[in-house]
């Protein structure tokens, strides 16, 4: 719409989205930060005892502001609430009451990514775990009985425990927050739909195309763990790539014979290729802008070789 903008602003003591159009304007608090930064970011703000997500958001591959995933441009919505399920994948927990549909949270919440997430054993996960609306209690007091580790887990376990977050966009068959690890996720969250043209999304269903792939279908043991440090970030790919010549010879592979001793700096560009997301959608000005990730589903990818050896000067 023209003559519509958005200001980032610090006052009163915090930072302020505020919308102009119309001749009217609206500001609203950032509250809450979702996301590290690498990528981008978006921004929560509190309406009582509910959660909406700002209309405009950070995306790190253009430096730039930008509206919010889903977000029309040129369009002003601070109404988009925030469900239980959203929380679940981008906090470790949030005390809440009511419906999914209709939740009411409090403010006490343990932000981020912390132990708790995959390992269990504090009461407040213990004590979530009520079918009850206003059971969650806010102590944080270990319970180590309830100590999980999911290297010990059977396999289908272990991958439930990434899956809760890597899966994509599923219904809950149990209230948000009551999965605990080591418990079958089928019970708490419904099955991707069963569309036999459907591909899972390079964004958020990393679960669904490594079961996919060859490699996890002959293998009895390899699991998310088996490539990634789950305790740290890890951005060197001849590092991931090791783990590949575990099961894999350089040079069984065209490229890798091609190569050489360079193969294992591409092994992840060749076969694990950055794809558009198409579950996210971020309107810019004149076209959609789609993130790009590596894809899961471990292959070939004639096209991504093809760019590889290219950028070697080989053919």
């Amino acid at each position: 719409m023209p003559g519509t903008y958005f200001r980032m602003e610090h006052r009163d003591g915090g930072y302020f989205q505020t919308a102009h159009a119309g001749g009217r304007e609206r500001s609203e608090r950032f509250d809450l930060v979702i996301g590290s930064g690498r990528r981008g970011q978006s921004y929560l703000y509190w309406k009582g005892e509910l959660l909406f997500q700002l209309p405009i958001s950070y995306l790190a591959a253009l430096d730039a502001w930008v509206n919010s995933p889903g977000f029309a441009d040129g369009a002003v919505h601070f109404e988009r609430l925030i469900p239980p399920r959203c929380l679940e994948c981008h906090t470790s927990h949030v005390s809440w009451s009511g419906s999914e549909s209709a939740p009411r949270y409090e403010r006490a919440a343990v932000l981020g990514i912390a132990c708790q997430k995959c390992h269990g054993g504090s009461s407040y996960v213990a004590g979530s775990r009520s079918e009850a609306p206003h059971a969650s209690p806010k102590g944080l007091a270990p319970d180590h009985a309830a100590i999980r580790n999911p290297a010990r887990l059977e396999r289908d376990r272990q991958i439930d425990t990434c899956a809760l977050c890597h899966s994509g966009i599923r219904e809950p068959r149990r209230r948000s927050f009551t999965y605990a690890p080591g418990e079958r996720l089928d019970e708490y969250l419904a099955p991707a739909a069963d569309d036999a043209h459907a591909v899972p999304d390079v964004h958020g269903n990393q679960v669904g195309l490594l079961r996919a792939s060859a490699c996890f279908r002959s293998s009895s043991r390899m699991a998310c763990a088996s490539c990634h440090d789950v305790h740290r970030p890890e951005r060197d790919l001849a590092a991931l790539a090791d783990r590949c010549g575990a099961c894999h010879a350089a040079t069984a592979c065209r490229v890798g014979a091609s190569i050489g001793s360079r193969a294992r700096e591409h092994c992840i560009d060749c076969h694990m290729p950055r794809r558009p997301s198409r579950a996210i959608s971020i309107a810019t000005p004149g076209k959609p802008f789609a993130q790009a990730y590596r894809t899961h589903r471990v292959g070939v990818y004639t096209d991504a070789s093809r760019a590889v050896l290219e950028s070697l000067g080989r053919r």
